[in-house]
Parts: structure tokens; C-alpha cells; sequence
């Protein structure tokens, strides 16, 4: 099966080839830290830790980047109102953006530079720009990208003509007083005497926005990236403007072979945004719902489609997450009762034909919707079977793999049947309490099986009792 990917520079789906070999360099445009991250955030890293994920689940050398933006105009604004050192706030908010991520069981990147662990090399790319005449430098020691002269590259990745951009688009860097052209875009803003800056030989000052990410991006991938993904705001001017600076820099292209965008989380059809006051932050929302319920609330849309928040919509996804996570439980306790010898019941081409169903949704762009349709046509075939009592050992055993496998992909399952906890209890030792347990019950001493359930409940551990026998869960 070919996987085949949106690619928003030609608009089309493209067979994935990487440059070289199986390696894939891939680059995520990570956050601005100056407050918790919203849900909309958590939208765009789930996505492309789903598609790291899966890239790698198919065999591709994947090598991710993700940078961190730790300053900014925003965080000096926000620090200026607070009242603390803007570099202080950024590491605080940074800690909470990677706090956030491990809850929401998103893989960390191989490589998560920081804007101001690289003002060095920023300063030689800007240097380097500057020689080539790809730049200027203004009397008030700003350092913008000549728009002009890379014209055969302007709306490369936005579809738009220069006529359009000036007519409405425009850069978000507004129009300074000492630009050559409306368009032109700051690499290197000079500081005042009350502001954060690092000397550099135009000025005291820092970095513009799109500058940072090409400077890591060439560092970390050799000048050349496979995949460049980000929210679809970041189309234009971020992503348009890494193209330009990096091409010209480098003198080599394509900067990204592939661009890839995720849809946004809207509330009530307006994009998530604190611009617009209309966010619920990550940590909010995991106060109210577990992490794997968030994660299925955004994974089960396509990565390019926009997504509405609503607590509907999450408690859908909640009652989801509790059918596969049941189903694998169900998986693990029929595993116990089986049989080395007895029947399939069909059971390994039911988990051959799923395998190959899933495969084929991801490889049509990443199509989680389609793929988890087909995990839950699984489940549904998949619970008469289990409640057999001549089962298979090898069937169940692959049953039991194949969720393991499926969500090293999709992340929606609770590790180890639960979540990790601080309970200095390990599987035998409930095993173990369980089997004490039952013996006590068929002695009908009901105080000591009673007390065994709250000592195990104190534990985080439910048992459930059927005519099957007894079983356990984390709560």
C-alpha cells in the first residue's frame, strides 16, 4: 500500500517519497510560550504526533523537530503587564506546554530547540542574507527580507499573486516607517533601552517571527526538511516567509518537499483563538475529561477538517474511548481463561483484515476517521466472540497485540490497563490478593474478601465478580 499525502504547496495528494532513503526529517511549528496552551493547540500537536506516530509504525526513520518560541512580542507584552522577566515567564509557560503534551501522551520530540539557544546562528543566517542581498538593514538597526528579490517565489505556498497580498493579505509585521516595500518582513528587530535584546552587528534587538524557525529548521535537518506541518493560519506569511529566507540562504530547494496543515478547533464556527477571548485551555479541559478522551475527540476527525467544540461532541468521544478500552480489558481477561489447544473462532483473519483496513485509511493522507471506523466494526465482531469459553491462547494473544499496536498510532488506550500510578502494587500482587480472595469466599469468611476489595480499591484496583470468576481493573 502507498501512503499518500495532502501537500498544500501543489494542492494535491502526492505518493510520500522522502529525499533520502527512509529518512524523514520533519518539522512542527511548535508554540509561543506566554500562557497555557488552548485546546486548539492540542488540536495541531495530537494530529502530527498521530502522523509521526504512524510514519514510523510504517518503517520510516522519522527524525521530529519542534521548537519553542521563547521570545516574542507577545511575551514581552505579556511580561511587561505582569511585571516579570520576560525570559522567567517564558520558561514557566514553557514547563506547562510540556507538562500539557505528556498528559495528552504525546511522544516528545527527538529535537525541541529554543529560539534564544540559537541567537547565534539566527544572527549568521540574517548575515548570510544580507550578503547575498536577499536583506537590508535600515538607519534604525532593523534587518528586513527584500520581498522583491526572490519575486518568482512570492505566494509559492499560499496561491496568491503580490497584486492580492497587497490588497489585502498583508504580512503581519504591520508597515514600518523604515521598510522598502510593504511587504518586506522583519528578520532582526531592533530593542530599546527597556527591552530584552542581544547584541548583533546591526543592533541591540531580536529576532522577527519567521526567522527563528528556518534557523533551527537548517540546523537540525541539514537545510531540507521532508515535512514542514502547522496550523492552516500559519500558511501565510509564516510558512510562505521560512520558504523564502530558507531557499535564499541556502541556495537549495525545496526547503519542504512536503507541507502539511491541520484544520481548525472552532466554538461555535470561530476558530479557538485567544486573540478572540473564545479558549478553553488544555488544562481546563483535563479537569473534566481524561486524556484519551481528548485525544479520540481529536483525532476522530480528519486532520484537515475543522473540528466544533462542544461538550456533546466530548462526551461522544468519552463513551468511545470506554468501548476500545473495554474491549481490550475484555481481550486481556479471556486471555487468562484460554486454551492453547482450542478454536480460533476466526479471530486471526478478523485481526488480518482490520490490520490491513487501518493500514489503507492512513495511507489515503491520514485518514483517522475511516481508521477508527474500522477499529470499532472490529470491536463489535470481536465481543460475542470473547465470551466464548474455548478460546484460542495464540488468537487471543494476537487480539490483545494488535490493540497494543493500533494504539502506539492513535495513543487512546490506558497504559497497561490503566494509567501509570504511584501504588507500589505490581500485577502478581493483585493476582495474588485475588486468588487469597477467592479462597476466602468459598470458606464464606466475607470480612476477609470484603477487606481484600478496599485494600485493592485503596489501590486504584476494581475487581468484578461474574460466574466466569473474577476479574480486576484500574479505576
Amino acid at each position: 500500500m502507498v501512503l499518500r499525502v495532502y501537500n498544500t504547496l501543489t494542492r494535491e495528494l502526492e505518493n510520500f517519497e522522502p529525499m533520502v532513503g527512509d529518512h524523514v526529517n520533519m518539522y512542527v511549528c511548535g508554540p509561543t510560550v506566554y500562557d497555557d496552551c488552548h485546546l486548539g493547540h492540542a488540536r495541531s500537536y495530537v494530529a502530527f504526533d498521530v502522523i509521526r506516530r504512524y510514519l514510523r509504525y510504517s518503517g520510516y526513520d522519522v527524525k521530529y523537530i519542534m521548537n519553542i518560541t521563547d521570545i516574542d512580542d507577545k511575551i514581552i507584552q505579556r511580561a511587561t503587564r505582569s511585571q516579570e522577566d520576560p525570559l522567567k515567564l517564558a520558561a514557566k509557560f514553557t514547563d506547562s506546554f510540556l507538562e500539557d503534551m505528556e498528559r495528552l501522551n504525546i511522544h516528545s520530540p527527538d529535537v525541541q530547540p529554543k529560539v534564544t539557544d540559537h541567537i547565534n546562528e539566527i544572527i549568521n543566517i540574517i548575515s548570510g542574507l544580507i550578503d547575498g542581498g536577499f536583506a537590508y538593514v535600515t538607519s534604525k538597526g532593523n534587518v528586513y527580507f527584500n520581498l522583491l528579490s526572490s519575486q518568482d517565489k512570492i505566494g509559492i505556498l499560499s496561491h496568491q499573486t503580490l497584486q492580492g497580498l497587497l490588497e489585502g493579505s498583508g504580512y503581519r509585521v504591520g508597515v514600518e516607517d523604515d521598510k522598502r516595500h510593504q511587504l518586506d518582513f522583519a528578520l532582526w528587530k531592533s530593542s530599546d533601552e527597556t527591552e530584552i535584546g542581544w547584541e548583533s552587528p546591526w543592533s541591540k534587538g531580536r529576532p522577527g517571527w519567521h526567522i527563528e524557525c528556518t534557523a533551527m529548521a537548517v540546523k537540525y535537518s541539514g537545510g531540507q526538511l521532508d515535512i514542514h506541518g502547522g496550523g492552516m493560519d500559519l500558511v501565510f506569511p509564516h510558512h510562505e516567509a521560512e520558504i523564502l529566507q530558507s531557499e535564499a540562504y541556502t541556495g537549495r530547494g525545496p526547503f519542504s518537499k512536503y507541507w502539511m496543515h491541520n484544520g481548525f478547533l472552532t466554538i461555535d464556527k470561530e476558530k479557538m483563538s485567544k486573540s478572540l477571548d473564545n479558549f478553553f485551555t488544555i488544562k481546563d479541559v483535563l479537569k473534566r475529561y481524561s486524556p484519551e478522551t481528548i485525544r479520540f475527540f481529536l483525532v476522530y476527525t480528519h486532520y484537515r477538517s475543522t473540528i466544533d467544540f462542544s461538550d456533546d461532541n466530548l462526551q461522544e468521544a468519552e463513551q468511545a474511548v470506554k468501548r476500545v478500552q473495554t474491549a481490550f480489558e475484555n481481550s486481556n481477561y479471556a486471555l487468562i481463561n484460554s486454551k492453547e489447544d482450542a478454536k480460533d473462532h476466526g479471530l486471526l483473519e478478523l485481526v488480518s483484515w482490520t490490520r490491513n483496513a487501518i493500514k489503507s485509511a492512513m495511507n489515503e493522507d491520514f485518514n483517522t476517521r475511516e481508521a477508527l471506523g474500522h477499529l470499532f466494526v472490529f470491536i463489535r465482531k470481536l465481543n460475542p466472540i470473547l465470551s466464548k469459553t474455548d478460546l484460542s491462547y495464540t488468537s487471543i494473544e494476537h487480539v490483545v497485540h494488535f490493540f497494543e499496536e493500533i494504539d502506539d498510532i492513535f495513543g487512546i488506550l490506558v497504559k497497561n490497563n490503566g494509567q501509570e500510578r504511584d501504588t507500589k502494587i505490581s500485577s502478581d500482587e493483585i493476582e495474588s490478593l485475588i486468588l487469597i480472595r477467592e479462597q476466602a469466599r468459598g470458606n464464606k469468611d466475607w470480612a476477609t474478601a470484603d477487606q481484600i476489595r478496599d485494600q485493592l480499591q485503596e489501590k486504584g484496583v476494581v475487581i468484578e465478580d461474574s460466574k466466569n470468576g473474577t476479574r480486576w481493573k484500574w479505576q
